[in-house]
């Protein structure tokens, strides 16, 4: 059976947008879904890239977020801090989807989406946030778990420990860049989020 082209049929902005946000819905619920490890992009002290691979735990529509877990001593929460503009990456293999997104982040530490995600977090992986930070320079290898606790869960109250360290990482999202990948030609969309909350939309050569 032939496959379908993306440029079979007509499709509007809108529906453009719709598939982005089923997919990040997704991400946000599914461990197996290819969205739910986006990259994600800040700009390190000395202004070059700094990515890594995150764990998407929350997307909002409206208006536009998306959120996820860091321990505060992370390399990345001084580099949110002192530059706020961030960028994710998201790829659908199968979908042949790319989602290019550029925001404004915003540390979670003591307020009620902190409270609500941590609550909301599996005792096994409220370790990491009770071992030590990362980046750390260690004389052999390891895993930065607290010891003791690197081969099974913790209780609810050594978990708890952790609490101190637990960060969200929320970002607004300004635009998103969006590539359908097809055989017979990409095609790519523009959405820039203004001020007043309102959506640009644009088509761009791929």
């Amino acid at each position: 059976m032939t496959q379908l082209s993306i440029w079979d049929k007509p499709i509007s902005h809108g529906e453009i947008l719709k598939k982005a946000w089923k997919h990040l819905d997704l991400g946000a619920i599914d461990r197996h879904h290819p969205f739910h490890t986006p990259v994600f992009g800040t700009v390190a002290e000395s202004c070059e890239a700094s990515l890594r691979v995150v764990v998407l735990r929350r997307f909002w529509r409206k208006p536009p977020r998306l959120a996820f877990h860091s321990h505060i001593g992370s390399v990345k929460i001084a580099e949110i801090a002192a530059r706020t503009q961030v960028s994710w990456l998201f790829y659908h293999p199968d979908e042949k989807l790319q989602l290019r997104i550029r925001g404004r982040a915003a540390i979670h530490t003591d307020d009620d989406l902190a409270d609500e995600q941590w609550f909301a977090t599996d005792f096994l992986s409220r370790r990491c946030y009770s071992g030590d930070a990362p980046t750390q320079i260690s004389r052999k290898p390891t895993s930065g778990l607290p010891t003791g606790l690197t081969d099974r869960k913790p209780t609810k109250e050594e978990s708890e420990y952790g609490r101190a360290n637990f960060a969200v990482i929320s970002t607004t999202i300004d635009s998103l860049d969006c590539t359908e990948l097809d055989v017979k030609g990409n095609r790519r969309s523009l959405f820039t989020w203004g001020p007043d909350g309102k959506v640009e939309m644009q088509w761009l050569t791929p």
